[in-house]
């Protein structure tokens, strides 16, 4: 009997000592919101060609601008993985398809980083064909990119809905006047100049 009752308090000891101990798991917030505001940026808005060099030093400034001097050594700027490329590309190629359907209110980015279809009335039969297709394709590869980029940013699974949290902000943010966008509590509104 003496026994169990060591046993016993040892046990519930333990299991109390262990409920108490509290895991601090870093999450990049920052350098996640930075990454996926360069990211949306770069898909959703035209990006001017960098005119070419009329003199070495404006060779020379164009090649160093690709470089960032970071404490006491230079360093090249951060690249991303050929897979995070890759889907940017895809969802940027996507987008001029997309723009229509935004415009006419028949899909909007909602709350949690995907886009969804909201109303087919103002579309021709053609478009109602092709919205469906357009809006699996999108969120199949913005569901990659988060992945890809949690990855990239050793960013555990079980903190990937933060990721997609700071892209849903990124991409209504990207949205032009009169698209829809929810809001975090659930209604749709359009984006207002």
């Amino acid at each position: 009997m003496r026994n169990k009752i060591r046993f016993g308090m040892l046990f519930w000891g333990l299991a109390l000592l262990m409920a108490c101990v509290t895991v601090n798991v870093y999450f990049p917030a920052k350098e996640v919101e930075r990454r996926a505001g360069d990211i949306v940026d770069d898909i959703r808005r035209d990006q001017p060609a960098i005119p070419a060099p009329s003199s070495p030093q404006g060779a020379l400034k164009q090649w160093l601008s690709g470089w960032s001097f970071t404490g006491t050594a230079w360093a090249q700027k951060e690249s991303e993985s050929p897979a995070v490329s890759s889907l940017k590309k895809q969802i940027r190629e996507r987008f001029p398809r997309l723009a229509p359907l935004f415009q006419k209110g028949a899909v909007g980015e909602n709350n949690e980083g995907w886009l969804e279809i909201r109303d087919l009335n103002n579309l021709s039969p053609a478009e109602k064909n092709e919205v469906k297709p357009l809006v699996d394709s999108e969120n199949r590869d913005r569901r990659a990119l988060y992945l890809e980029v949690a990855k990239s940013m050793n960013v555990s699974p079980d903190q990937l809905i933060q990721v997609q949290r700071i892209f849903a902000e990124k991409w209504q943010q990207s949205a032009s006047p009169g698209w829809w966008i929810q809001k975090g509590d659930g209604p749709w509104v359009q984006k207002k100049p």
